[in-house]
């Protein structure tokens, strides 16, 4: 088991961290929503629901980057500056990777919908219904997940 441990740590951590970062965004997203309904009485099915969300969005993510960036620096990978401005750099490409895959994402999610949805694809029913969205965010989730960690790995807390 310690040698298991040992070799296969940082994916491990990283897996784990990666649902407590998704976790907190989820949170801060719904909260976001949460409040604006039932204390701000904005309804939403309203217009203005629409700008709610997109400030959630936004903060989601903000919360979902600084989350990650301070898990993976400190328990996933173990590495980085120890200064301040270090830190601040880091934290930068960091963000900048994070803008990066979100495009990734994006281009992946549209992109197989678009492909599976001119080859008329017919989704299928097995415990989910396997729709083009659906596997256009699986696709997209491996996609992001590796490119995520080897940002990380290699350009954000590459070892000294």
């Amino acid at each position: 088991m310690k040698e298991f441990w040992r070799k296969y740590r940082e994916i491990i951590t990283y897996l784990v961290f990666g649902v407590i970062t998704t976790a907190v965004s989820m949170g801060v997203y719904f909260a976001i929503l949460t409040i604006a309904e039932h204390l701000g009485g904005i309804l939403p099915s309203s217009p203005e629901f629409n700008g709610v969300r997109l400030v959630a969005q936004v903060l989601q993510w903000i919360a979902g980057v600084l989350v990650a960036f301070f898990t993976n620096k400190k328990w996933v990978f173990g590495a980085g500056g120890t200064t301040p401005k270090e830190t601040a750099r880091e934290l930068g490409v960091f963000a900048l990777g994070r803008v990066g895959t979100f495009g990734l994402d994006s281009a992946l999610t549209f992109g197989t919908v678009w492909i599976l949805n001119a080859l008329n694809y017919v989704p299928f029913k097995f415990i989910l219904t396997f729709t083009a969205d659906l596997w256009s965010k699986i696709l997209a989730s491996i996609v992001v997940i590796i490119s995520n960690y080897v940002i990380s790995k290699f350009l954000v807390f590459k070892k000294k």
